[in-house]
């Protein structure tokens, strides 16, 4: 028989060769947000290279909070994106050179709080970023690496991860 859920099964021993669940797969208070992007340059042409955004996330304390990634002017004018000959010949096209933007938007109420954040593309660590919650509730983060040198099978994993102490 199985125990209530959330209660461990006692004497629980994995088969052979198996290792044993780590003790960090808790559901409890996560301190850390990640995103895989699944067909990333696909989902970025479906959406005519607008920002895609996550389903919903659980960072720590909060809930409902959702990433958003903006793919940059590196993509926007690649011949991944159907559109980039558009974007070459705009003469108001602009843009600061950038890599892409990772937002945070948080769906919590948040009064008074300042925290830190580590973003991760792929595994490749930038920040930290101090962010002030309490004045606004979407705050971005400056890629300063090509995530499309970070691509896992096809796939971008964006983990956005709070500082501790």
């Amino acid at each position: 028989t199985q125990p209530p859920p959330g209660l461990p099964l006692l004497g629980f021993r994995p088969p052979p060769g198996l290792p044993h669940p780590p003790a960090a797969a808790s559901t409890g208070n996560q301190a850390s947000a990640e995103w895989r992007i699944q067909k990333v340059f696909s989902r970025l042409r479906m959406s005519a290279g607008f920002a895609l955004v996550s389903p919903p996330l659980r960072l720590g304390d909060f809930s409902d909070v959702r990433l958003q990634f903006s793919p940059g002017e590196g993509w926007a004018t690649s011949s991944r994106n159907p559109k980039s000959k558009v974007m070459k010949s705009r003469s108001d096209f602009n843009v600061k050179k950038e890599y892409g933007i990772v937002s945070l938007k948080l769906g919590d109420a948040v009064h008074g709080k300042t925290e830190k954040f580590y973003v991760f593309v792929g595994t490749t660590q930038q920040g930290p970023f101090e962010c002030n919650l309490a004045e606004q509730t979407v705050h971005q983060f400056h890629l300063n690496v090509d995530w499309r040198t970070h691509l896992e099978a096809g796939g971008l994993r964006l983990r956005l991860q709070m500082v501790q102490g």
